[in-house]
């Protein structure tokens, strides 16, 4: 290992940056227009004073709404307000109509604008302040400590940020946070050891297996990883030019197509065929299948609509075929409720059955709680919508697919505690009254299969073109189409065109016998 010197300069011999950031001239209507060389009370300069009131006013609105935000702030510090911050950050989720991670966070960033630092709140409330540099500047500080946070609202705020360009904010607010994060203490790389899934950010059947750790570590897997793959590499090629068994050669493609695999093959194959060791401690195995949900159509070649795995991820029609001709059983799901659902199970049974589950899998492939997007797969929970009677089974809270769906645990536990009050009504959409007292109430609308609309109306589509073929065959027989001919004449093919509206054109697409 080679030892380098350090510096002689230390980290804490950086001067602090300068506060005094001003720009060459004030900004306002009048000088913009004279820089523009514009003509003052023109349609141009009326609307450059136009936008840059917009623009303060956005401003004001923004510190408006953090203002509103703000006291929904509950401490992170404090493990027994979990409850009380879910419940909130549930409330605005729902409130602002996004996620609940992305409420959380917003709380967060209000609680630090209002509370934290004031000073640039209040150039954010006088209109001073872009909306836009008011959150890149919250990014930038979240991981400083709360002093520090103080520092930097007193610096920021004294910069002339009515007239400053945007470039010369974001270098300047660059350049404050590096100086603060090299007086901060230095990360754990081990601390940052971690693996994730990362979707392709495209709906093509793809995703990523990231792992993060200190990079030593990672780069032992990888040579690890690259010598495993090129030793097997060699040893198919040897095996190919001797003709003795290729080792390997889990699909046997190497032996079809003459050739070894390629090293990014062998790669992957090595990661995602070897098994994994865990020292001896017992994996249990999958409490559910996986779902892979394809569309009776796409399965038929005849329609080229995604599959969906485990409910949630798309897959391309093509990789949807090519795992169903792999699989020796199918399950078929109904997704009409009229010949789909689930008779209610004996009063006295409260769990509902393994075929139930996995219906509930389908319908509710995400915590159903509004604004969760928490899978329902491993951490969740099967949830009685009216709370089933132990001492009296027969008054009420049937187990029933109408009064059931998935929670994740952390949700399952926020409604035991009454913090979260779920109601089906009778159109199967379901109220949810977030908070105690409440904070919040939305209706939420069941589910639906994506494909299902679509595909009821191509089956009814084809039902009803094949009943009228069927009819026209019958008044043929009968000679009721010589008889009309007779009395009538041919009819003029662009007239009879001309007079079809686009349900009738539809339908006659469809010349084909029924899917079913």
């Amino acid at each position: 290992m080679t030892v380098t010197q350090p510096h002689p300069a230390g980290r804490s011999g950086a001067a602090a940056p300068s506060s005094r950031v001003r720009a060459r001239s004030p900004l306002s209507p009048e000088s913009l227009i004279a820089r523009g060389r514009l003509e003052a009370g023109g349609a141009d300069a009326a609307a450059i004073t136009r936008m840059m009131e917009t623009e303060r006013e956005e401003s004001r609105r923004h510190a408006r709404h953090l203002l509103d935000l703000a006291p929904f702030w509950i401490d992170h510090e404090d493990p027994d307000l979990s409850e009380d911050r879910e419940e909130r950050s549930l409330a605005i989720a729902i409130a602002l109509r996004t996620t609940t991670a992305r409420a959380s966070c917003r709380i967060r960033d209000a609680h630090i604008a209002v509370v934290e630092m004031p000073r640039t709140f209040e150039r954010l409330a006088a209109g001073d302040m872009p909306a836009q540099w008011h959150q890149k500047m919250l990014r930038s500080v979240r991981d400083l400590t709360l002093f520090q946070r103080s520092q930097a609202d007193e610096f920021i705020a004294a910069w002339d940020l009515a007239s400053i360009p945007a470039d010369r904010f974001q270098d300047e607010l660059r350049q404050l946070v590096s100086w603060f994060e090299r007086e901060a203490p230095r990360h754990c790389p081990e601390h940052s050891r971690d693996v994730t899934v990362e979707s392709s950010g495209r709906d093509d059947g793809v995703a990523r297996l990231c792992i993060t750790g200190p990079i030593p570590e990672i780069l032992a897997l990888t040579r690890r990883i690259d010598a495993a793959a090129k030793a097997v590499r060699a040893e198919q090629r040897h095996a190919l030019a001797d003709g003795a068994p290729i080792p390997f050669d889990l699909d046997g493609d190497v032996a079809r197509d003459g050739r070894a695999m390629t090293l990014a093959a062998l790669r992957y194959a090595i990661i995602h065929r070897t098994l994994l060791d865990t020292a001896g401690v017992e994996v249990p195995a999958p409490r559910h299948r996986i779902n892979v949900v394809v569309p009776v159509l796409t399965m038929m070649g005849l329609d080229d609509t995604p599959a969906t795995y485990d409910g949630v991820t798309p897959l391309p029609a093509a990789m949807a075929r090519q795992l169903a001709e792999t699989e020796p059983v199918w399950h078929r799901v109904f997704t009409d409720p009229a010949t789909g659902a689930f008779l209610p199970l004996p009063a006295q049974r409260y769990r509902p059955t393994p075929e139930m589950v996995e219906h509930l899998r389908l319908t509710t492939p995400r915590c159903a709680v509004p604004g969760c997007t928490k899978g329902t797969t491993d951490d969740a929970e099967n949830d009685h919508i009216e709370e089933f009677d132990h001492a009296h089974p027969e008054r009420g809270g049937p187990t029933s697919l109408d009064n059931l769906h998935r929670l994740h645990w952390g949700h399952h536990d926020l409604k035991t505690a009454g913090r979260v009050d779920p109601v089906r009504e009778p159109d199967s959409s379901t109220t949810w009254t977030i908070g105690s007292p409440p904070l919040v109430t939305t209706r939420v609308s069941p589910r639906p299969d994506l494909a299902t609309p679509r595909l009821a109306t191509a089956m009814w589509e084809s039902w009803e073109h094949y009943q009228w073929l069927c009819m026209m065959e019958e008044m043929e027989r009968r000679g009721e189409v010589d008889r009309i001919y007779r009395e009538w004449g041919p009819v003029e093919t662009a007239v009879e065109e001309a007079c079809l509206d686009e349900d009738d054109l539809r339908r006659a697409s469809w010349d084909i016998d029924p899917p079913f």
